[in-house]
């Protein structure tokens, strides 16, 4: 019996001892690991709190709580515009498929397609409406109408921001301006210049790369067809030049702290290939107010392109891009009175390559460097013997076993008169 009692005497010592042992245990650990989390605490200063040098040891940003230090490295966005997109009846034939009913203009811009889609920000003039063919027949000058299907091609090349406001944006009314929005829109492109109704800012402004980029666009006319709108109606929804509302974008664009702010003008007189001095005058008025590029349509043809410095700071011009993809060319317009002097610039263009930076140190955007792409519309048939225009970088393809020696003849006088126009640029690039 007694013997009992001491087996239960001693198994309850041995478990008080295990119990005393647990207890010590978690407080030795507690104690090793609020010890560590004070040398975590300490590590990188002077003090030794054990009489042990601390090792140095690769510290992980942000692993003490402190914040990553910033990136102060540069950053560049590129930018590539360029002239005016337009669709004319022979546009339209040439990709027609009448076995399906349908419409594809990807073959015009196969060549310069890989070219757009390396910009950050590509941009141009759509010179048209989408009204659809319901309403108004798929046509060219003097009422541009288009398939849809342009503007699948015209997304599928590249283009990020499109400028709708041009002397035929109103070809097909209100609603054609409207149904062209919509439509553009739904395939993820931008739009600047018109607006389905009254915006609360005509200025679109994107931020490319942590660098805010600010658009705006206005037209010196749209062929006598303001009568067929309402006044408030044109207000609202078609940016004709006005230089005080210009004046208020440029206002609005910097009170949002946009790094750059570029205009998209159409204005100049048309197959000039010299600016009008009324070009220069408001290119002055934009770039004392604050724009920083400039980039003009509507002569179809190329005028000289050229950087200036206002207040220490580089800013950018092309008065006239030229013609990006149309039928115009001495064979269309010389029946109608134009002279072949005149009408043969018009197979030309360019894409205008810009790259802007933003100073990882200083924060301060500026334009790095501009240059060109000279651009020749091809117009031939197919094997199939259908009617074909294609857009072609000359440099690319001027020795191509892809074109005819005649097609190369045109292509190299279109190098020649773009790089004659192009001078002032060539003379004066930023370093």
């Amino acid at each position: 019996m007694k013997r009992k009692v001491r087996h239960k005497k001693k198994r309850k010592i041995r478990l008080l001892s295990l119990g005393l042992i647990l207890v010590v245990g978690i407080l030795a650990a507690s104690f090793v690991v609020n010890r560590r989390g004070a040398d975590r605490h300490n590590a990188g200063s002077d003090t030794v709190s054990d009489g042990i040098e601390p090792q140095e040891t690769a510290k992980v940003p942000g692993s003490d709580g402190s914040k990553k230090p910033k990136d102060k490295s540069n950053v560049t966005v590129n930018i590539k515009a360029t002239g005016d997109i337009m669709f004319h009846p022979s546009q339209l034939d040439g990709a027609y498929d009448p076995a399906t009913g349908t419409y594809d203009f990807h073959n015009s811009f196969k060549a310069v397609k890989d070219i757009f889609q390396s910009a950050d920000i590509a941009i141009a003039n759509f010179e048209g409406t989408t009204a659809s063919g319901e309403v108004y027949d798929y046509q060219g000058y003097p009422l541009f109408n288009a398939p849809d299907e342009v503007l699948d091609a015209i997304k599928d090349t590249g283009f990020d921001v499109l400028s709708t406001v041009n002397n035929h944006c109103l070809d097909t009314r209100k609603a054609g301006v409207i149904r062209t929005l919509e439509q553009i829109k739904a395939r993820g492109m931008d739009t600047i210049g018109t607006y389905t109704e009254k915006p609360k800012t005509r200025v679109l402004i994107k931020d490319v790369k942590g660098i805010k980029i600010a658009f705006l666009a206005y037209t010196e006319m749209v062929n006598g067809l303001e009568t067929t709108m309402t006044p408030t109606d044109l207000d609202a929804m078609i940016n004709i030049i006005d230089e005080t509302k210009i004046s208020e974008d440029i206002a609005y664009a910097k009170s949002q702290n946009a790094d750059i702010i570029i205009a998209y003008l159409h204005w100049g007189d048309e197959y000039s290939r010299v600016q009008a001095q009324r070009q220069e005058v408001l290119a002055d008025k934009l770039f004392t107010e604050g724009v920083d590029i400039i980039f003009g349509s509507h002569p179809h043809v190329i005028q000289p392109a050229q950087k200036l410095e206002y207040g220490g700071k580089t800013k950018f011009v092309a008065y006239s891009m030229g013609n990006f993809l149309s039928n115009q060319r001495t064979e269309t317009l010389v029946p109608y009175g134009m002279t072949e002097e005149v009408s043969k610039y018009t197979e030309d263009g360019v894409i205008v390559d810009v790259n802007i930076e933003k100073d990882g140190e200083t924060g301060e955007v500026s334009i790095k460097d501009v240059s060109y792409i000279p651009l020749w519309v091809y117009k031939g048939k197919t094997a199939n013997g259908s009617i074909e225009h294609v857009v072609y970088p000359i440099m690319e393809y001027i020795e191509s076993n892809e074109l005819d020696n005649n097609a190369k003849s045109r292509m190299q006088r279109s190098l020649s008169n773009t790089s004659e126009q192009m001078e002032l640029l060539e003379s004066n690039t930023v370093e």
